[in-house]
């Protein structure tokens, strides 16, 4: 098991720098001066410039921080490469950089937003977990009846509606047309305290619903089928041949082996879900990571979106390896195959 997952960690390697790799080269294709960014309307000195230069990494500096210049009295720009190693070597000590737009560091920006992501995200996955698991299990139990139906279609509408036009429906119902029963408690604007945190959880639920209606339905539509497809199995029909209740066999027998893939998909979920929902943290002008990288895109303020997808990055494969992980703890025979491996 040990081996196992050390060589899921290494394959995480490659992923990252490849990521991150193609990321670090498309900041810097993509049209736009980082220097103007920061100087706004102000019309800036060369030497100003210059060192706003030296202090992002942008032209190559000696060892107290002076920009060099080349036989043309021109400051000598700092290769991609050795730049790249540069952000690698400030991740490696928790720096991700200087927001172009705020001159804050980035890091400190999004430990700032993460925690209404990480809320939102737990909020979403409970959820999901909850009405996506049952909803299966009743439409897998009760096969072919008036709640399967209803499952099932409610779920081909779930996925086939994008969530960012479900948001907006949702604003529309409960915070125009039923205002005066709901008093605008699920409809913007957000407030927020004293110390700038929320108020009143009742802001979570519509973003919430939102963000996992889709994931809801497949959850929902993977437990039916996985639900279905073990109760036919040969020590299902022998559990029932021994006696046991129909109650006893689904929830001793039949759920442990059908919920594997379905916590394969949460898990993935989850991660994706902490990576920060763009669409739906925008809809809601939610304070989340996912909303502070759509801002930074429209900004062009790079250092802001560098930062964010590697975190994204990072938490995504941290939540992947977590899931292969409960493998073993779902179903023996992995955990038997990764002991015999070892030996």
């Amino acid at each position: 098991m040990a081996k196992y997952i050390v060589r899921r960690v290494l394959q995480f390697i490659p992923v990252f720098l490849g990521v991150t790799i193609i990321m670090f080269l498309l900041q810097n294709v993509v049209p736009g001066d980082p220097i103007k960014l920061i100087a706004g309307d102000k019309a800036m000195s060369p030497e100003a410039e210059l060192a706003i230069k030296a202090d992002h990494g942008l032209v190559v500096t000696d060892e107290n921080g002076k920009p060099q210049l080349d036989e043309n009295g021109e400051p000598i720009p700092t290769p991609l490469i050795q730049q790249y190693f540069n952000y690698l070597n400030g991740l490696l000590h928790g720096d991700l950089g200087t927001s172009y737009k705020r001159n804050l560091p980035v890091t400190e920006i999004l430990l700032q937003k993460y925690p209404y992501t990480v809320r939102l995200a737990l909020v979403g996955i409970v959820i999901e977990a909850i009405i996506g698991i049952g909803a299966g299990m009743i439409s897998a139990i009760k096969r072919y009846s008036f709640w399967d139906t209803l499952v099932t279609l409610s779920t081909s509408i779930l996925v086939a509606m994008p969530a960012f036009w479900l948001g907006m429906l949702l604003q529309l119902f409960f915070g125009v047309l039923c205002k005066n029963w709901t008093n605008g408690a699920f409809y913007l604007p957000i407030s927020f305290n004293a110390n700038g945190e929320f108020q009143d959880w009742v802001y979570y639920i519509l973003p919430a619903f939102t963000l996992a209606s889709v994931s809801t339905a497949y959850t929902s539509r993977i437990m039916r089928s996985q639900l279905l497809e073990v109760m036919n199995q040969d020590y299902i029909r022998t559990a029932r041949a021994k006696g046991l209740s129909r109650k006893a066999v689904i929830w001793r027998h039949a759920l442990k082996n059908a919920l594997i893939p379905v916590v394969t998909y949460i898990g993935i979920d989850f991660g994706v879900m902490l990576s920060g929902a763009i669409l739906t943290e925008t809809v809601f002008n939610w304070p989340g990571i996912g909303n502070e990288i759509y801002l930074a895109i429209q900004q062009r303020d790079w250092p802001i979106v560098m930062g964010g997808v590697t975190i994204i990055v990072i938490v995504v494969m941290v939540i992947n390896l977590l899931v292969d992980i409960s493998y073993a703890f779902l179903d023996p025979r992995i955990r038997l195959g990764a002991s015999n491996s070892k030996n």
